[in-house]
């Protein structure tokens, strides 16, 4: 193996950590979108079952 070899094969295992903390951001992105599109489909009722507020209880909040 020449020293050009070695340098280059070298340079790319120093790139790997960085690729694979590329590859876990947009992962964990994906996974967030997914879980947001989720939340978005529920139903009102659902949503104020699981503890999400209601529009009307920041406005309520706010007159107080």
């Amino acid at each position: 193996m020449s020293m050009n070899q070695n340098a280059s094969s070298s340079q790319s295992l120093a790139a790997l950590p960085g690729l694979f903390s590329l590859r876990a951001r947009a992962w964990a992105a994906w996974k967030r979108h997914r879980n947001e599109r989720v939340l978005e489909n529920l139903s009102y009722d659902t949503l104020k079952d699981i503890g999400f507020p209601s529009v009307d209880d920041a406005v309520h909040k706010t007159e107080q």
